[in-house]
């Protein structure tokens, strides 16, 4: 893992390749939602096939990005480029305008516990990050209101979604951004 960016006793990083271990957030987060408010969404499976997918799409990469403190692992987003499947992350129609070479697919945003407080900084720089690379925009979709703000200040709202939890049992409502570079 690169390191390109550290505030206080945090180091954010990026991966090329994936290890078990990054998933700690996520599952940690699954955690607390067994404990508390359990909508019966399994972040951690459906991360997983979509880490598969990419990779098996010899035209598609992911970069694993990375917030670690003292060698634990806080936070993980993933950002996908290359020739993308659009269908793989929008069920429903997202019109794209930049070319498959400037556009990058930001999704699985967690931030356990340790970590919260973090978000926007890091954020802002994964945006720097690719922004010296020439990309020039990032699509997301996220279901959890407590960041819509953030995307908002960010970016514009470009789409809504809905879908069901993995047994049918809770209604998801989110929406769609574009993050110009």
């Amino acid at each position: 893992m690169e390191i390109i960016y550290k505030i206080n006793d945090i180091d954010f990083g990026i991966s090329k390749e994936f290890k078990s271990e990054y998933l700690t957030p996520i599952t940690l987060n699954l955690l607390s939602k067994v404990e508390n408010e359990w909508d019966d969404y399994n972040e951690v499976y459906h991360c997983c096939k979509l880490i598969e997918a990419v990779k098996s799409n010899e035209n598609m990469n992911m970069d694993f990005h990375i917030m670690m403190k003292n060698e634990k692992y806080l936070g993980i987003a993933l950002i996908t480029s290359g020739q993308i499947d659009y269908k793989l992350f929008f069920k429903e129609p997202v019109h794209i305008n930049e070319n498959d070479n400037e556009v990058l697919i930001f999704n699985y945003f967690h931030i356990s516990e340790d970590g919260r407080g973090n978000g926007e900084i890091w954020f802002k720089n994964i945006i720097q990050y690719y922004e010296s690379k020439s990309f020039k925009a990032i699509y997301l979709k996220s279901s959890h209101p407590k960041v819509f703000s953030m995307y908002n200040r960010l970016g514009t709202e470009i789409g809504e979604y809905s879908s069901y939890s993995d047994n049918n049992l809770f209604f998801r409502k989110g929406k769609i951004y574009k993050i110009m570079l």
